[in-house]
């Protein structure tokens, strides 16, 4: 309201101006009435070195549920949309070959134990044997040759043993990845998150050469935002570095969030590296796929800034120029910029500390033109 007032003075002013430049005119007088204008003084500021950026919303976890083992399905229990818990069963293969597989199994084991145990007791019962000879060729009492055959035969006894404790081993792994492909015809929820696509139906078969997608989850309980920064910034960021965003689908609402990754490679083409930043999503109303506004606040500054106002553009250039307040007159001239900021530009050649230069009225200037101070403004 202030600035509309302002204006309006200023405009009051540079009619009331007009009108006694006409009747000077008419009286001969052809002298140029000062122009009412609004200044600033410029003093050295500390400012942040804010970098805009774009970046995807992407879901802080994403997985497409694939099966362990090849089968027909029998029934999906979710479909778009549903949310779910860690553990929740999404889907179910038929599990009769599975079942028959695992009895199979159990049964080789029962006889691989038998086997194990008959061997044992031919081995103690050799083993008595082999004591006995032993303690009679020891007498002189028995051959060597037939000391020989005793010994080979305890030694056989012993081998058997090894061989049917291992084959026992076997038949118990055998059981176990039975019941694990048992276990793998439920097909369940490897974490709390969102059914984003199913892709089968029942009746389906499914493989795992090469994998047959069944559904997509997607954690948005978080979402993480991932942008591409330009490598000569890469010294300012850190994790941790401030960062606000912006998402097109809410406009009127700012996010704040810190740098959470870095990802350690610069890509040789566009020479830009990417940062991550995780943004909490209560209600999940931030969906993945959305367009991100990203600014990064990455350093402080101490230079000397200009309100935008006071910038004039010289046609089909990109140089910029300011009126200085000289006295009660103005002085054109050329800026070197530097950073852009959303209402103040940063001046970095042709102005100094203590310059003062009109923010308002600067469009009716020239070198030497007179002007009337209606307000001095304090840097914001």
């Amino acid at each position: 309201m202030k600035k509309f007032s302002l204006i309006c003075l200023i405009i009051i002013l540079s009619l009331t101006a007009g009108c006694r430049s006409k009747k000077e005119k008419s009286g001969g007088n052809k002298a140029e009435k000062p122009v009412p204008v609004v200044v600033t003084t410029l003093h050295p500021r500390d400012f942040w070195l804010t970098i805009s950026s774009v970046g995807t919303v992407k879901p802080y976890q994403m997985v497409m549920i694939k099966p362990k083992i090849p089968g027909k399905v029998t029934h999906v229990y979710v479909k778009e949309g549903s949310r779910v818990r860690r553990g929740d069963l999404l889907a179910k293969l038929d599990p009769v070959d599975y079942a028959l597989a695992v009895a199979n199994a159990r049964d080789a084991l029962k006889a691989a134990e038998l086997s194990c145990e008959e061997a044992r007791v031919t081995l103690q019962d050799v083993t008595r044997d082999w004591e006995r000879y032993r303690h009679l060729y020891k007498k002189k009492v028995i051959a060597k040759q037939k000391w020989d055959h005793m010994q080979a035969a305890w030694r056989k006894a012993k081998i058997l043993q090894s061989l049917t404790q291992a084959r026992v081993s076997r038949a118990r792994v055998a059981l176990k990845m039975a019941l694990t492909n048992l276990w793998d015809t439920k097909i369940r929820a490897p974490f709390d998150g969102v059914v984003t696509r199913r892709l089968v139906d029942p009746g389906a078969r499914v493989y795992t050469m090469p994998p047959t997608v069944l559904m997509v989850l997607m954690d948005l309980s978080r979402v993480k935002v991932v942008s591409d920064i330009p490598e000569r910034q890469m010294p300012w960021i850190h994790r941790g570095t401030p960062v606000t965003l912006s998402l097109d689908a809410f406009p009127n609402r700012i996010f704040t969030a810190k740098i959470s990754r870095i990802y350690p490679q610069v890509d040789p083409v566009t020479r830009n590296f990417t940062i991550e930043v995780d943004l909490r999503n209560p209600g999940q109303k931030i969906e993945a796929g959305m367009f991100a506004h990203v600014r990064v606040r990455a350093r402080r500054i101490r230079g000397i800034l200009v309100p935008r106002s006071a910038l004039l553009k010289i046609p089909g250039t990109g140089t910029f120029y300011a009126f200085r307040v000289t006295g009660d007159t103005v002085e054109k001239v050329n800026l070197k910029t530097g950073l852009i900021l959303d209402k103040m530009v940063e001046v970095r050649g042709g102005l100094k500390a203590g310059d003062r230069v009109v923010t308002v009225g600067n469009t009716l200037l020239h070198t030497g033109r007179k002007i009337t101070i209606v307000k001095q403004e304090n840097p914001a």
